[in-house]
């Protein structure tokens, strides 16, 4: 599953987490840091890799889950979802559009009562 990460939508996550750091929001705050733009932040990420997945799986509920970063994901790429069950988990594998590997990490859940 594709998602294009828009400057839109990582300003609307920084007023709504209050995370207003230079390094997503600016070009020279993020090039200071060593990057060559801004980039999304790992919560948007992992948020994003959550909402993607109930709304494929809607009779399923996310009890837990973690998530490791890798390398960061510059704002305007386009991250790529990759959901696989193991068991009671789901492996989540995020990359961007260039191949590199942003994230993984796992997510349990469970059938919701109906």
């Amino acid at each position: 599953m594709k998602k294009h990460i828009t400057v839109e939508a990582i300003k609307k996550y920084a007023a709504v987490s209050k995370d207003k750091a230079g390094i997503h929001l600016d070009v020279d705050a993020a090039q200071k840091a060593g990057f060559e733009r801004p980039l999304a932040h790992g919560m948007y990420i992992m948020g994003l890799a959550q909402s993607l997945y109930i709304k494929e799986h809607p009779t399923q509920w996310i009890t837990a889950y973690n998530m490791k970063f890798q390398k960061p994901l510059f704002v305007d790429m386009v991250a790529v979802f990759k959901f696989e069950r193991v068991e009671d988990r789901i492996e989540v594998t995020v990359t961007a559009d260039t191949g590199d590997r942003i994230a993984a990490g796992s997510f349990l859940v469970k059938e919701l009562q109906r």
